[in-house]
């Protein structure tokens, strides 16, 4: 084999590892910007009687402190398409908070007409 053809083997493959390992950090980059927040963590609710728990295993707990006394409620969490959705026994309907610019806070809303907007904040 002459000089020439070895040269041009030797680029294709060196052009064919730098394509993959290009590929390879492309797509690893996206994923590390991607995906949801960690949202897990104890939250306060700005009216002060209210407090959320979001643990790790997709459960939850929601607590509101009322004249009668402390309102506890269990249930699930989960995030889709940057939407935190809490299902507490507690409450008869769900809630629900925007995770695409989470900042250690979450509007809390929902479709039930007696529940008040709220923000939480996540403690530290």
């Amino acid at each position: 084999m002459n000089s020439t053809a070895h040269s041009l083997r030797h680029m294709k493959a060196f052009r064919t590892v730098a394509v993959v390992l290009t590929a390879l950090a492309l797509a690893l980059g996206l994923t590390a910007c991607g995906g949801s927040p960690r949202v897990e963590g104890t939250y306060t609710g700005s009216a002060g009687t209210t407090m959320l728990v979001l643990k790790d295993d997709g459960s939850a707990l929601y607590s509101q402190q009322k004249r009668t006394g402390l309102e506890t409620g269990a249930g699930t969490w989960s995030v889709d398409d940057d939407v935190l959705s809490v299902s507490v026994d507690s409450l008869s309907y769900e809630i629900f908070a925007n995770t695409d610019r989470f900042d250690g806070t979450l509007l809390f809303e929902s479709d039930d007409s007696s529940w008040n907007a709220e923000i939480y904040t996540l403690q530290e």
